[in-house]
């Protein structure tokens, strides 16, 4: 309890120690408050906001759940539409509807695959306007027991109005059906068949029960107590989310409310907060893609402003302890720095040895006042020889530098190494490289991270006798250049290899480190050591013959046989047609024959490699512009082949390489030709809607496009999907169908033009495609006229 009065004694005195304890306490209460403010008054508002954002994405979800469900019954509906046997009912008459029972059992039969293949739906039919009859999964009915009897629903779904223009998929409205006596509240869709006709025939029904649709929003809310709901053009509630609390079941009550006000503002999307019956809510809308329904989220204002008072007050609390503890934390911090302060002093008053009190100013505290007695201590006394011993290693390092580099003569590197503390006992040197392997030298080594440079050095002391020094410098990342200093008279090459192997074993048993040695040639003076520099550097680059990992002498390296790479105008074109035609598996065949014959082990050079690689680079420059191409728009304006394959830093990268720029080549020839093709596909459509009431051939269809009939009647089915002939028929037919419609010509006229030169080979055709003959076609058409 002394400290208190004795600090207010030293303020007086100008002490740092109450300064510091000042400071330190109005930042932790800076901090605490702003902290503290900002939780407490912001809070609220930004739980607000964030549960608003997550929920739009939520409600989005819901919607994009929904949407992608509805596509995808659109999308059976049309094929359930185009099916054969259902088109041909549609065209039977009230006359031979019953005529037909295979048919109809057919179609029976079909839907229910189609309600099998799809658990979604649960009911589906088709109510034909031609003739009282309905068919669903089951079976055939008639119109009115159908939906009396068979199918009941809570109010009228509008089947006895059938619709007179064609439409897609779209809802009804939802129902409390009851279906074979079992009910259920269902959704109900309608399509109208064919669409091929001017007038609908019949319409195709869906039933999606409304569970299934709560299913697929219930996923998207779960995280968020919302409630989610869809409407309809009308505004009537389409579907909604299972009822999960009475939370959800309060918000259901006010649907009608909240819809009310959704519906008031208009837009396809948004959002509002809204009290009704004494209760906020926050209310977010959105609109489906592929219909006109509305999807609505409701989030109660309650459940946020309820986790932010807890918010507010676990704030407040923690403010207070932080404030508090920090107050207590800061006296204790500051008289723990300010103690050895105070020891300081003593003891320079002591010892009584304190400079002039010239430059003392009157604001000066005890850090002023120690500042100004070491500056004295150390520019008086220690300024050089400190500077010197803090410098030593780097001045060692850049002596060895220069040393390797040629910058220092034999005349004055005895005097220049004794400064430095070095010793060059011996009158020879040799350069050895040790380069890194997958690793780089700023790693740490082991746990205690010792110096990598002394490890190396170490090794040359467990070896007896050796009358050898070791200097190691660093060059960049990956490289230890070490400076052997050996006793000429006396060589050893024995103690050189095991030094060698002793780093190389250390490394890597001690720490799983891996270099590549290159090792340059023993030269008797100074002037000379650059040139083994040179040669070990020279041998570290048949790495790529010999592989990382490996020692490599410059004598070896010298002695190497000169050959050339292997690679025939012939296998070159083998290449380019397997990168034309897409044919990978054949193209590795010819590459892996490559490499064996040009990188055997033992005779292969980086010069061979080097040459070896840019060959095929060029290989692939030349295919590249037999395709009419540049490798800018194959790969990029700012890549350049020759220099990506010479930056790969080993054999089995370069290859790789290559395999992956062919195989870019031949996937860029094959997205063009389809490219291609689709205009081809454009040409020849055009031309037959022309066209097509001509005598029509390939060999007439290629000269117009600009092809030959040979290679157009090679491609043509692969283009268009059918032969030429179907394709011509088809168009033909088409067009027949609408002068049987529209006109009073005769068939034998409609064939003429049309195309066809023979009325038989016409009525043959036109029967084949649409299971009757053009006179039945125009009578099922006159009677549905006069009705």
């Amino acid at each position: 309890m002394k400290l208190v009065p004795q600090g207010l004694k030293v303020f007086k005195q100008k002490s740092i120690f109450v300064k510091m304890l000042f400071v330190f306490n109005l930042f932790i209460l800076i901090a605490i408050l702003a902290f503290g403010y900002v939780s407490y008054t912001q809070s609220s508002s930004l739980l607000v906001e964030e549960v608003v954002k997550s929920n739009y994405k939520y409600v989005e979800q819901a919607r994009d759940n929904i949407d992608e469900t509805l596509t995808s019954l659109d999308n059976l509906s049309y094929q359930v539409s185009l099916q054969s046997q259902i088109r041909r009912a549609l065209y039977l008459s009230e006359t031979t509807w019953d005529q037909d029972q295979l048919l109809f059992l057919d179609i029976i039969k079909y839907l229910k695959s189609v309600k099998l293949s799809n658990t979604l739906i649960s009911d589906i039919w088709i109510q034909f306007y031609r003739y009282p009859i309905v068919i669903n999964q089951e079976s055939k009915y008639n119109l009115n027991y159908f939906y009396d009897d068979i199918y009941k629903t809570d109010k009228s779904s509008g089947w006895e109005h059938p619709s007179p223009t064609h439409h897609g998929l779209n809802p009804i409205g939802r129902f409390q059906a009851t279906t074979y006596g079992v009910s259920s509240s269902v959704i109900t869709f309608e399509r109208t068949v064919p669409l091929s006709e001017i007038k609908p025939m019949g319409g195709l029904y869906l039933n999606i029960k409304t569970d299934d649709f709560a299913n697929r929003v219930q996923g998207a809310s779960d995280p968020y107590p919302a409630f989610i709901y869809a409407l309809d053009n009308n505004g009537e509630v389409v579907f909604n989310s299972k009822i999960r609390s009475d939370q959800d079941g309060l918000i259901s009550s006010v649907k009608g409310a909240i819809t009310e006000k959704v519906r008031g503002i208009g837009a396809r999307e948004g959002y509002l907060e809204q009290t009704i019956a004494g209760h906020s809510y926050q209310i977010l809308f959105t609109s489906s893609k592929v219909n006109d329904w509305t999807y609505i989220s409701v989030v109660p204002t309650a459940f946020i402003t309820e986790k932010a008072n807890a918010i507010r007050q676990f704030t407040f609390v923690t403010a207070i302890i932080c404030l508090i503890g920090g107050l207590i934390m800061s006296y204790f911090l500051i008289n723990r720095i300010y103690s050895p302060i105070s020891k300081i002093i003593g003891y320079i008053n002591v010892l009584g040895r304190t400079p002039s009190n010239q430059n003392r100013t009157a604001k000066e505290d005890e850090l002023g006042f120690i500042d100004r007695i070491i500056n004295y201590v150390y520019y008086e006394n220690e300024s050089l020889r400190g500077s010197f011993e803090k410098n030593l290693p780097a001045f060692r390092q850049k002596f060895l530098y220069d040393l390797i580099e040629g910058r220092v003569s034999s005349a004055n590197v005895q005097e220049l190494a004794k400064e430095i503390q070095l010793d060059f006992s011996y009158d020879s040197f040799q350069v050895i490289v040790f380069e890194t392997v997958d690793f780089s030298l700023e790693d740490k080594i082991g746990l205690h991270n010792r110096d990598i440079l002394e490890i190396v050095d170490g090794r040359i002391a467990q070896l007896e006798d050796a009358h050898i020094n070791v200097r190691s410098i660093r060059k960049r990342n990956d490289k230890i250049i070490s400076l052997l200093n050996l006793d000429h008279p006396n060589p050893k090459p024995e103690v050189i290899h095991d030094f060698i192997s002793k780093v190389i074993s250390y490394f890597k048993q001690e720490h799983s480190r891996t270099f590549t040695v290159g090792i340059g040639n023993i030269y008797s003076s100074v002037e000379e050591v650059p040139l083994s520099y040179v040669e070990a550097l020279s041998a570290l680059q048949y790495k790529i013959v010999k592989g990382e990992g490996s020692v490599i002498f410059v004598d070896e390296v010298g002695k190497m046989p000169e050959s050339s790479f292997s690679y025939s105008i012939e296998a070159e074109k083998h290449i380019i047609n397997c990168v034309k035609t897409g044919n990978r598996l054949a193209l590795q065949q010819h590459l892996h024959k490559l490499w064996g014959e040009n990188l055997k082990q033992g005779d292969v050079t980086p010069e061979i490699i080097t040459y070896l690689f840019q060959a095929l680079v060029g290989t692939a420059i030349r295919t590249i512009y037999e395709v009419q191409s540049t490798t800018a728009e194959i790969f990029s304006d700012s890549i350049d082949l020759y220099r990506e394959v010479n930056q790969q830093p080993r054999l089995e990268d370069k290859k790789e390489y290559i395999e992956r720029m062919f195989q870019s080549i031949s996937d860029w020839i094959h997205n063009k030709k389809q490219g291609q093709d689709n205009t081809l596909f454009n040409q020849i459509k055009d031309y037959v809607e022309n066209n097509y009431h001509l005598d029509l051939s390939l060999t007439i269809l290629g000269e117009n496009i600009g092809l030959s009939p040979s290679y157009l009647s090679s491609i043509f089915k692969e283009v268009t999907g059918m032969n030429f002939v179907d394709y011509i028929n088809t168009r033909r037919v088409e067009q027949a169908k609408i002068r049987l419609r529209q006109t009073q010509d005769t068939v034998v006229d409609i064939s003429e033009q049309v195309g066809f030169t023979n009325s038989n080979t016409f009525i043959r055709v036109f029967k084949r495609h649409e299971g009757v003959t053009p006179g039945q076609f125009r009578q099922m058409y006159v009677k549905e006229d006069s009705k």
